[in-house]
């Protein structure tokens, strides 16, 4: 199990770094700029992230307080006794963690797994979240062929020698060794949600395919879709800064207000 209690703040462009109550376990996370004014980002990573993923897109929002979890079974987080690494559980974690850092609202920014995430906590919570980013992920209840690719290799990791939990690789071995695609289907939380919602998609992306996104926002009208030329699927990686503006110029819509 990975586990490092040492908290600290490491400079005026990192981040304070702490532990929080999950469902069942604990969670490090890491917090810019908390004194800031405004609502609070918060930010999910994807499958093979954690919350580190976030600096350098953190960097170009100096202004504004942002928080970011490593989900369980990923970075410094613990892993699930029971490997126990859905949706549901993702969801339980940032509840519960938002309670214990007494986040009351927030606008929320997840990235492929953590947009899945992120499309559960605004339709769950909707007093919580005043707004919500998806990066190139999708509700879709069978895998696309970017996210057979990516299941495929993190399966390589199932006896470990990564930032995550083996048994995250072992079940997509098995998923495909089986010859099943199914993931958990999204639908009905992405056309309950109510609160503004922006959908961002790497121009090249075969996650967040074009077909996808456009039956997205057909079937939420009210979303609206940014995308960023010149990328695939990862896209906090692969252009920050990017990322930081879309997110900047979406709180800003709420400042205002």
């Amino acid at each position: 199990m990975s586990a490092n209690p040492a908290l600290g703040v490491h400079g005026p462009h990192l981040p304070s770094e702490g532990r929080v109550r999950g469902c069942g376990l604990t969670l490090a996370y890491r917090e810019w700029n908390p004194s800031s004014d405004g609502l609070p980002i918060v930010l999910l990573h994807g499958i093979t992230g954690s919350s580190a993923d976030w600096q350098r897109t953190a960097l170009h929002l100096a202004g504004r307080r942002l928080l970011a979890f490593d989900a369980r079974g990923h970075g410094d987080s613990d892993w699930a006794a029971d490997e126990a690494y859905g949706g549901d559980q993702h969801f339980a974690d940032l509840a519960l963690a938002l309670d214990a850092l007494g986040v009351d609202h927030c606008l929320l920014a997840g990235f492929s797994m953590g947009g899945g995430v992120a499309t559960i906590a605004a339709a769950a919570m909707p007093e919580r979240v005043a707004g919500v980013v998806v990066i190139d992920a999708y509700p879709h209840a069978e895998m696309t062929p970017g996210s057979r690719r990516i299941a495929g290799w993190v399966s390589r990791y199932r006896e470990g020698g990564a930032w995550f939990d083996p048994a995250i690789a072992r079940h997509f071995f098995e998923q495909l060794a089986e010859g099943r695609d199914a993931r958990l289907d999204l639908w009905s939380l992405w056309e309950a949600i109510t609160c503004p919602v922006l959908l961002v998609r790497g121009e090249s992306s075969d996650v967040l395919t074009a077909e996808a996104a456009a039956e997205m926002l057909a079937r939420l009208p009210h979303a609206r879709l940014e995308t960023i030329s010149g990328v695939a699927h990862q896209i906090p990686s692969a252009r920050p800064r990017e990322v930081a503006d879309v997110l900047a110029a979406f709180a800003d819509t709420f400042d205002a207000r």
